[in-house]
């Protein structure tokens, strides 16, 4: 057995209605490097230490193998910011340790693990699949995505907890909310295979999950507004956020987005433009 590497793409799932099933991939990617080994070592960022048993990048290897095994990390994704972080490491962790073993996984070995791993099969499918990703558990399909459409994100440098963003979501819905979020729904998902501004312009805002969770990170809200302000077709939470996600029909509205979003910040975060991701794992 030899050292096994792979890599994933981080995402942001929901994009506004598309709550938990839809997610884009991006050019953000997770590598990392899984060796055989007589004892666990995890490697990352010039850090170095011995993974407790449990821990979510040892349990990504234990999916493919029981180890021990050394790993090496080179993540790019901005951990807890809603960029899909988890997927796209345990991704990439699975697929290398699969081929330490001299196994070459599926793309259903690997949806399986990371859905049941990070609990969000829209991340996991983007993770495994890349592109634009409508999900049902651990069935999907790839939608195309409008070439005209330009994309970044405001990143602030606070995070925010899957599950804490979870928690604040209502056990109950009301109905007019559904049925005003299956329409914005339906114009996100033409606005995005189409790049019609007048689609994309209808799909904004969500009741559901992010109505609910701005008294965690009114910041997030205040980017989403600044964006829409500044000239942006659509702008909505990267997943749980903190994140915002912003959309444009070209460079110079894009940049004008961007510049109004980083005078929002004032250097409490970063704005970066984003590069869909059309190949998933490799």
């Amino acid at each position: 057995m030899t050292a096994g590497f792979a890599t994933a793409p981080g995402s942001s799932a929901n994009l506004g209605p598309g709550f938990d099933v839809l997610a884009i991939a991006w050019e953000l990617r997770c590598r990392a490097t899984v060796s055989p080994s007589q004892g666990w070592l995890i490697r990352q960022s010039g850090d170095e230490w011995r993974p407790r048993e449990g821990e979510f990048v040892r349990r990504a290897a234990e999916a493919a193998g029981p180890g021990p095994f050394v790993i090496e990390i080179d993540n790019e994704v901005p951990r807890s910011r809603g960029l899909g972080s988890s997927s796209a490491v345990a991704t990439a962790i699975a697929a290398a340790a699969f081929r330490a073993q001299g196994i070459e996984p599926t793309d259903a070995d690997l949806l399986a693990i990371v859905s049941r791993m990070d609990g969000h099969p829209d991340n996991a499918a983007a993770a495994v699949f890349g592109g634009l990703v409508l999900v049902d558990g651990l069935h999907h399909v790839r939608l195309e995505l409008a070439p005209n459409l330009r994309f970044l994100a405001a990143v602030p440098d606070t995070a925010l907890r899957t599950d804490e963003a979870r928690a604040a979501l209502s056990a109950s819905i009301d109905r007019a909310a559904v049925v005003r979020s299956l329409a914005r729904l339906g114009f996100l998902l033409q606005g995005l295979q189409t790049g019609a501004p007048e689609l994309l312009v209808r799909a904004r805002g969500d009741e559901l999950h992010e109505a609910p969770r701005f008294g965690l990170s009114p910041l997030t809200g205040n980017l989403i507004a600044v964006a829409l302000d500044a000239g942006a077709l659509h702008a909505s939470w990267s997943g749980a956020g903190p994140t915002v996600l912003a959309m444009a029909a070209s460079d110079e509205e894009l940049a004008e987005v961007a510049a109004a979003m980083e005078a929002f910040l004032d250097g409490a975060g970063s704005v970066r433009r984003l590069e869909p991701a059309a190949l998933g794992w490799q």
